[in-house]
């Protein structure tokens, strides 16, 4: 329970409890200190030189905005810190930055030479200076220097020698010096000018007001006001001192600090947490000190400090102290349970330590100092002194029989006060070990083996060097049969045993990997409550007697495993065990139920301090730990209560885009910023402003759409990216400090948008194509399909027509045929009618002939007859044989009857002979029936002969050669 670091830890965490955990420890713990500041050592400071911060030497303010980060007014611009990198802002003005001061929202003004305004390093056009001048009126046309900032009541107040500007609602109101205002200070709502030569005023309402009580102070030089309490104001003066306005009194302030400063020459002071006042001078450093004026620290160049003249202080809101030197930034870690030896003290590398006879021993590598222990935290003066004799390497400090004695590379010393005698020559007495059954003999481990030591007569002399064990034996035990057992780094573990006058060995094994140890190598025995174990690469072991093997102890391994390699081990009077291992230092805080509370945090800072191998620590009570380290000791006291779990922010600064040749600054971001795909590599600069051990901050990040898992934490404050694919992205990054606090996460959300031909347009474009293309193919499928289509219908057509043509043909040969046989019926009839024709024709002549011979007999008869009456009968029946066989008629008939058969027949022949008579057409018509000459003679009433000459006459009508046959011309006719 007396951790107070942790029981604060715990209130941390549960805010609902604070009062009541608070009342708890108050009542169990009534010398808490809260925001104390050590006496012992000097605390933790950590310097940033110029060439670290790259700017100008001088840094005459210091501000802290609500995030963390830290802003210097430097010579060369304003500087912004985080812990790791530095920023130099200088662009948007061109003069020295004198003043900087930030308001509660997280807007820093700054003072220039002749300038001052707002600046702001988040905007996303990269950091802006707004000059506030061009507010003021005409008849002002210079500001002059503008050396401090106050954030008030009244509002953002800027001081020059020649004006007072107040900032307020985006007006500037003025107040004008009667001489000159050289100094302003802002103290508990107040707000003070002073004049030298006139007088100190306070603004009060739009009215300044003299202070009559300070007229005393009109010729100093003020330089810091502070207050106490209520009622109460400590006056800086820079050859003077500090003087007290109390109770309505204004008294010089008698008390040990006032006479440092006087000689120092005060130059800045603020009041720090917990009621202690911090005093930067020009002479001699840092001076701080209790509200009854006593010196609880005085840093200066000697002990930590890069330069004694100190323009600017500011407490964070850590408890710790920010520096601006003449040359150089400073931070000093205040507000914590760990404070060192003095750089200045020089008593160099810590090895051991022990606290006897109200005197401190420190045990180093250039020899044995001391101190009187009443004297820490009380009186900072006296400091360490080495003891004469005692030069050179120290390795061991052991209280045996309330005698000190000293192991040292020199051999063994015996220490009195400030005296030695040295007991042996042995070089290289690494350790001591009181033996178990006789109080007044010690073992002590040497380069080359082991010692018996006697004690008699009050003191430590050498007894003799133990014969048969030479090996080196810086760590030693001894086990209840009186065997001595000795760990060796590089060959195992030894157990000697020794005769009964304990000055020889009488046996010497070796233990190593083939007795249980994981390794021959890097064994380290270490004392565990009443026994002793061996500390190895793969935990605790134990060794067991039965089986004469080590073997891993089980009980041990469950507290320390997690802790890796346990390198030095320490039991206080409380039953806690404090440990020095591999990869930390810590405390196991034993519980009333016996079990264990692992306590790291307090201890974070020494992990890259101490001696590594030679590691060290010493418990002299609560309140007075030590560590060895590089650079001498680190004192732990947990009366000083610090909060380790306070929050703190992780940002992300800036991003780097190369191939765009720009940078990005992600504040205030509303919607993911957009880059185009052929800028798909980036730099994440991110940053969180925590200031405590900050080699020891580290980040994990992750990628939405890129990560599978969060990155392994890294001291690396950067990440870079390349190649990244088009999609939606958030980057992620949070801090660990060295306490094991995290933060929350910083975010920025970007878009890598697809190339050109990935692009939406592209898209569009292709999906344009594919659809031309489809229509196309489709076209072309179709236009195929048709012309595979029409190529069948043509087939088909053709098969078709093939099979009409076939068709065709066989109607063709089927109406020839019916041609044929029609031409042949019609022949056949024609020829039938031909015949009919000519036998009616034949028939007619015949007929013409009977009645032609009756008309002759009628004609004889009539003329041969008287008789009237018979000549006139038989003159009538003559008119009707004549009419009978009248030849116009009977050709009629014949054309008639010709016609029919031989339809248009007599048409041709007289369009194409026009010149022939009825009677060649009639001979025509009789040579087309294909009749005889005898026929025709018969029909035309002539000769054959006649008929001959008439075909003769016909065929020269006719125009036929003689090859030409006359029939069948007329029959083709």
């Amino acid at each position: 329970m007396y951790f107070r670091n942790v029981l604060l830890d715990n209130i941390h965490q549960q805010p609902c409890d604070l009062k009541k955990s608070l009342l708890i420890l108050l009542l169990v713990f009534p010398s808490l200190v809260f925001s104390q500041v050590k006496r012992f050592g000097v605390p933790n400071i950590l310097n940033y030189p110029k060439a670290d911060y790259r700017a100008g030497t001088q840094n005459w303010g210091v501000a802290q905005d609500p995030n963390g980060f830290m802003y210097f007014a430097n010579n060369l611009g304003l500087l912004r810190f985080d812990g790791l990198n530095w920023d130099l802002y200088n662009d948007s003005f061109t003069s020295n930055v004198r003043s900087v001061c930030i308001d509660d929202d997280g807007v820093i003004y700054i003072g220039l030479d002749e300038d001052f305004g707002i600046f702001d390093p988040n905007s996303p056009e990269g950091p802006v200076f707004k000059s506030l001048t061009d507010k003021l009126p005409e008849d002002i046309p210079e500001t002059d220097v503008i050396w401090k900032i106050y954030n008030t009541q009244y509002g953002i107040v800027f001081q020059s020698y020649r004006y007072i500007f107040i900032y307020r609602d985006d007006k500037i109101d003025i107040i004008r010096p009667q001489k000159a205002f050289y100094y302003s200070f802002y103290i508990n709502n107040r707000l003070f000018f002073h004049e030298p030569g006139v007088g100190l005023f306070e603004y009060i309402n739009g009215f300044v007001n003299k202070v009559p009580w300070a007229d005393e102070l009109k010729d100093h030089e003020i330089q810091s006001m502070v207050s106490f309490f209520e009622n109460h104001l400590l006056i800086g003066t820079a050859q003077s001192g500090w003087f007290e306005y109390k109770n309505g009194k204004l008294n010089k302030w008698d008390v040990p600090a006032n006479t440092q400063t006087e000689n120092d020459v005060l130059y800045c002071g603020i009041k720090l947490d917990g009621n202690n006042l911090a005093i930067g001078t020009i002479l001699n450093g840092l001076i701080i000190a209790n509200s009854e004026g006593e010196i609880i620290q005085h840093l200066n160049l000697n002990n930590g400090l890069q330069n004694n003249t100190i323009l600017s202080l500011c407490n964070d809101r850590s408890g710790n102290l920010w520096l601006g030197l003449d040359n150089g930034i400073d931070y000093i870690e205040l507000n914590s349970p760990i404070s060192y030896t003095s750089r200045s003290e020089n008593i160099g590398t810590g090895y051991c330590a022990v606290i006897h006879d109200n005197l401190l021993y420190l045990g180093t590598n250039q020899g044995l100092f001391t101190k009187k222990f009443s004297t820490i935290g009380q009186d900072n003066s006296e400091v360490f002194k080495i003891i004469p004799g005692t030069e050179g390497q120290v390795w061991s400090l052991k209280v045996i029989n309330g005698q000190l004695l000293c192991g040292h590379n020199l051999g063994t010393f015996a220490v009195n006060g400030r005296e030695v005698r040295q007991i042996s020559d042995d070089p290289g007495l690494w350790t001591f070990i009181q033996l178990k059954n006789d109080t007044n003999y010690a073992i002590g481990g040497s380069f080359t083996g082991i010692s018996l030591f006697q004690f008699d007569k009050g003191q430590w002399d050498l007894k003799t060097k133990i014969k048969g064990f030479s090996e080196s034996s810086r760590f030693l035990s001894e086990d209840e049969e009186g065997n001595i057992w000795v760990s060796h780094g590089a060959k195992g573990v030894f157990r000697v045993t020794l005769n009964a006058q304990s000055d020889s060995a009488t046996n010497v094994k070796l233990y190593g990997a083939k007795d249980g140890l994981p390794i021959d190598l890097m064994n380290i025995l270490l004392k565990f409550d009443n026994t002793w174990c061996i500390s190895t690469v793969d935990g605790v072991y134990s060794y067991n007697a039965a089986a004469d093997r080590f073997e891993k102890n089980k009980s041990l391994n469950e507290i320390f495993a997690p802790y890796n390699r346990l390198k030095y081990i320490e039991k206080d009077f409380r039953g806690n065990y404090w440990y020095i291992a591999e990869t930390e230092v810590g405390v196991l805080h034993k519980n009333d139920d016996t079990s264990y509370t692992r306590i790291t945090t307090p201890f974070q800072q020494l992990r890259n301090k101490l001696v590594r191998e030679w590691e060290f620590l010493y418990v002299f009570d609560l309140n007075n730990v030590f560590f060895a380290t590089e650079n001498g000791f680190a004192h732990y006291s947990s009366r000083i209560v610090t909060s380790y779990n306070q929050a703190f922010k992780c940002f992300i600064t800036q991003v780097d885009v190369p191939n765009l040749d720009t940078v990005v600054y992600p504040v205030n971001q509303l919607d993911p910023t957009e880059f185009p795909f052929q800028k798909n590599a980036f730099r994440f600069n991110f940053s969180a402003p925590f200031y405590q051990n900050p080699e020891q901050l580290e980040f994990s990040y992750f990628i939405d759409n890129y990560s599978d898992s969060w990155s392994v934490w890294s001291n690396d404050n950067y990440r870079d990216l390349t190649n990244l694919p088009e999609n939606d992205y958030v980057f992620r990054v949070k801090a660990r400090n060295s306490f094991n606090v995290e933060s929350d996460e910083a975010t920025f959300s970007f878009v890598i948008t697809p190339p050109w031909h990935r692009s939406k347009t592209a898209t569009y474009i292709y999906i344009l194509i594919v659809f031309v293309i489809v229509v196309i193919i489709a076209w072309f499928i179709n236009k195929r399909f048709e012309k595979s289509k029409q190529k069948e219908r043509k087939k088909h057509e053709q098969k078709l027509r093939e099979k009409e043509k076939e068709f065709e043909k066989q109607a063709v040969l089927a109406e020839k045929e019916i041609i044929r046989l029609k031409n042949e019926k019609l022949e056949a009839q024609k020829l039938s009618l031909d015949k009919e024709l000519a036998n009616q024709t034949l028939s007619i002549v015949n007929k013409n002939k009977f009645l032609m011979k009756i008309n002759e007999e009628l004609k004889r008869v009539s003329n041969e007859t008287s008789d009237g009456a018979v000549k006139t009968k038989m003159a009538i029946l003559k008119k009707r044989i004549d009419k009978e066989i009248d030849n116009q008629n009977q050709n009629q008939i014949f054309e008639s009857y010709f016609e029919e058969v031989h339809a248009d027949f007599f048409e041709r022949l007289k369009d194409k002979f026009p010149h022939l008579s009825p009677k060649d057409l009639r001979l025509c018509a009789y040579i087309r029936m294909n009749m005889s000459t005898k026929e025709i003679a018969t029909l035309l009433n002539i000769s054959d002969r006649g008929v001959e000459i008439s075909r003769y006459r016909l065929r020269k009508k006719l125009d036929l050669s003689r090859d030409v046959n006359l029939s069948t011309f007329l029959i083709n006719l």
